[in-house]
């Protein structure tokens, strides 16, 4: 998958080849199951035309402009490696700035969809609204496609256990802990990227060294507490748990990610690694002292370690 930085990049490779698209548009943050019916329908209809398949997204969350700001699911790179995953042939992503907001759905459709990226068709989710004022709707859409002659379509809401699936109600989900339903409305499990830095040796101490994994705090961090999580560095992964938190035993309370690997210990200082929750163990809690704590780890570990028997077994 290549990425386009401008509207305009995209439209010289596209004059210069004589491409077209099949276009879809969206935050795409979290690109859960919903996301990923729309985007196998665009990729469906994008090789039906002979063309491009291609997703339009923001580099800030759109909502930031109008209202407050969601902390977000996906680091960018691991978004476009989702988008990647379905199949997408190139990504715009471009600022969501007063001058985008302020275009008209008929000036946005015109300059964006049929000059600039040479649509064919154009496939939008049960929600999508364009435009000023959040004018345009799917009605428009089918009218100015018509007029232009591209096909636009229309994808269903996707549910699970009766829940519709989005991407605020998984934030909601991963913050109170219930991360089997998350991952199930995802259609993976949640992760979070970040480079591992030096911590102050106190899970040394206690016998479980931990590699302290920083996040930039415009990302969602789940419900404090400990999981099961599998961490990836490059072409390498452990299993382990992982304590998100502020470690109130130790009177810190700066949220922090600390990763005990089972069974192994390698040096990750520096490293980028990512790191994927798969079940949600216990809430944080505070202990009496130090001992107190290290017991409740080994308790940690075992149940993790049972969890993981049941994954594999």
């Amino acid at each position: 998958m290549e990425i386009w930085q401008t509207i305009l990049q995209a439209r010289q490779e596209l004059n210069k080849s004589k491409g077209t698209t099949v276009i879809t548009i969206g935050n795409f943050d979290g690109v859960h199951r919903g996301h990923q019916q729309i985007m196998r329908q665009t990729v469906e209809l994008a090789r039906q035309h002979d063309s491009l398949a291609v997703v339009l997204t923001f580099k800030a969350h759109s909502d930031g402009l109008v209202g407050e700001q969601p902390l977000l699911l996906n680091t960018p790179s691991l978004r476009q490696g989702l988008l990647a995953r379905e199949g997408i042939d190139r990504l715009l992503e471009v600022e969501f700035d007063r001058n985008f907001a302020a275009l008209e759905a008929e000036v946005f459709f015109q300059t964006w969809i049929e000059e600039g990226l040479h649509a064919k068709g154009l496939v939008v989710g049960y929600d999508f609204r364009f435009g000023a004022g959040r004018r345009g709707d799917y009605q428009l859409l089918k009218s100015l496609g018509k007029e232009q002659r591209i096909q636009i379509e229309q994808v269903s809401p996707v549910y699970e256990a009766g829940e519709l699936i989005s991407s605020s109600k998984i934030r909601q989900l991963l913050a109170e802990g219930q991360t089997d339903l998350a991952n199930r409305m995802l259609g993976y499990a949640f992760a979070i990227e970040g480079k591992v830095i030096e911590g102050e040796q106190l899970g040394r101490k206690l016998g479980f060294p931990t590699a302290n994994v920083y996040l930039e705090p415009q990302y969602l961090l789940p419900c404090y507490g400990v999981y099961l999580v599998r961490l990836i560095e490059d072409t390498r992964s452990f299993f382990g748990v992982a304590n998100v938190g502020i470690k109130p035993t130790f009177g810190k309370y700066l949220p922090l990610v600390e990763v005990y690997l089972f069974d192994v210990e390698v040096n990750l200082y520096g490293h980028f690694v990512q790191i994927e929750f798969l079940k949600f163990i216990r809430p944080e809690n505070r202990f009496s002292g130090p001992e107190a704590l290290k017991g409740q780890i080994a308790r940690d570990v075992a149940a993790a370690k049972g969890y993981l028997d049941q994954m594999f077994s």
